[in-house]
């Protein structure tokens, strides 16, 4: 069975080397076809690329720096891109407050003995964005503070029991997902 293989192949090579044109046509064949697979590897690497470049990193972090200074939870993007919010869930003692637009927060507070109104609240709107570099306050304290209401945040910020997840995608609509807690490592 290998002899006429190996005879077909020889009659073929023959043939080929009295007829050059078929020889630098197979070559330029060849040449072409390796230089489309470079260009559509080539084309993978940029694409891949371009999803990096966009890609943003969402966190939500507490921060307790005393009278004057930032304290609450700060929702940022670290990423060098846009971040489009999809879903946002608190969990507190094994129960979970979560979804976009209407504020959770007053719930989250009552529910675990803490007074709302010592609070400044937000929570994110429903496809809400947040551009590179950008950082807000999601649960501060209030400016109208009443007495314990410093307390009552350094309570909230060192609890252990809670968690927050947080989906979000990027502009090309790739899915990621932050999850941490509010808790302070003190």
């Amino acid at each position: 069975m290998l002899r006429p293989l190996a005879k077909s192949i020889a009659s073929a090579w023959s043939r080929a080397a009295n007829n050059p044109e078929r020889l630098i046509s197979l070559a330029a064949l060849i040449v072409a076809s390796g230089a489309l697979c470079v260009s559509l590897w080539q084309i993978n690497i940029g694409k891949q690329h371009n999803v990096l470049s966009v890609r943003p990193f969402l966190i939500v972090t507490p921060h307790l720096a005393g009278a004057g200074g930032k304290n609450g939870l700060y929702l940022s993007n670290e990423g060098i891109g846009l971040g489009v919010l999809t879903s946002l869930s608190v969990s507190v003692s094994g129960k979970t407050y979560n979804g976009l637009g209407v504020n959770k927060w007053p719930n989250i507070l009552r529910d675990i003995g803490l007074n709302p109104l010592c609070f400044s609240i937000a929570w994110p709107a429903r496809l809400a964005a947040l551009r590179p570099g950008a950082e807000i306050e999601i649960l501060g304290l209030s400016k109208n503070t009443q007495p314990g209401c410093e307390a009552a945040l350094v309570s909230f910020l060192t609890r252990k029991d809670i968690a927050i997840e947080l989906h979000y995608t990027s502009l090309y609509g790739d899915g990621h997902v932050f999850s941490g807690d509010a808790s302070m490592n003190l």
